[in-house]
């Protein structure tokens, strides 16, 4: 059974990935998302890096898309941080709930949701620490469908920030994740950079692209054959240059977003700025 923290009570164990074990335990009357290391990465510099990186990006910020930070501990059973958790469900989940249906999510849900990721993304970026430390240069470092929350009233969150950087992290925190196959920057995936504000953007860009067409972004299938065609070539744009779902100033900002060279790739804000309501350039 997942070892509930001293005080909590497990409610439901959600699985373990690469790096963490994670869970949901109830404690004071709420629901907080529990997380470890599992077995492999409690063993490794890197596992645990990881957990501090993420607890030290969630206690340097507050935005409502973001977790916040309720308790960073260690018992028996090694390190956890307890944080709140977001509502709402993946945009993978929906568009497989969509797809289960045999129909595609509402054109009027895809452009809202593409424009309030940006939106989200720009604010985010734009963070200040909170103990008055100046611009965070926040940068989530694994942007993928699974990470990027719909809410309940239309809202979009981000979760899972264990590959985040920030502006003055140790460099004893400092790993070599390059985030998920197909959402990694071509610039990641060839080894030249660390994650960075620009590489979320082309990453967001890239879940995007699939949460609206729902076609696969890379012909390679396996790893890293992926890897090596994110980088030489970039993602398969041809889908999202023929959709007609988005609006056509929506479909042009995620390909700006989805330039190889990060230099051509303007910032999200500078790319929402150039929408209206509507999704249209103004």
């Amino acid at each position: 059974m997942y070892p509930a923290p001293e005080g909590t009570a497990l409610f439901e164990h959600l699985g373990a990935g690469s790096v963490f074990d994670v869970a949901l335990v109830q404690h004071g009357g709420r629901l907080l998302v529990c997380k470890r290391l599992n077995s492999r990465a409690l063993r490794e510099p890197a596992g645990r890096a990881a957990l501090v990186r993420e607890a030290r990006v969630l206690s340097l910020v507050r935005h409502p898309a973001l977790p916040e930070l309720t308790r960073v501990g260690s018992d028996g059973h090694g390190p956890f941080i307890l944080q709140t958790r977001q509502p709402g469900v993946s945009i993978r989940s929906v568009l497989e709930g969509w797809q289960a249906r045999g129909r595609r999510p509402p054109r009027a849900l895809v452009n809202h949701v593409v424009r309030t990721a940006l939106e989200v993304l720009a604010e985010i970026q734009a963070l200040c620490r909170v103990d008055g430390g100046g611009p965070l240069g926040l940068i989530h470092g694994d942007i993928t469908p699974d990470h990027v929350l719909l809410g309940p009233i239309g809202d979009v969150r981000f979760v899972d920030l264990g590959a985040a950087r920030f502006e003055g992290m140790p460099a004893d925190l400092a790993t070599d994740d390059r985030g998920t196959l197909p959402f990694v920057a071509p610039e990641v995936a060839r080894g030249e950079s660390a994650p960075t504000q620009a590489a979320d953007l082309y990453s967001l860009a890239a879940a995007l692209a699939w949460f609206t067409t729902g076609e696969a972004l890379t012909r390679a299938r396996e790893e890293a054959a992926a890897l090596a065609e994110i980088g030489e070539h970039g993602l398969l744009l041809d889908p999202l240059k023929d959709d007609t779902t988005l609006a056509a100033g929506a479909r042009d900002v995620l390909l700006r977003a989805l330039a190889r060279d990060p230099d051509e790739r303007p910032c999200a804000r500078a790319l929402l700025d150039a929408l209206d309501d509507e999704g249209n350039e103004r």
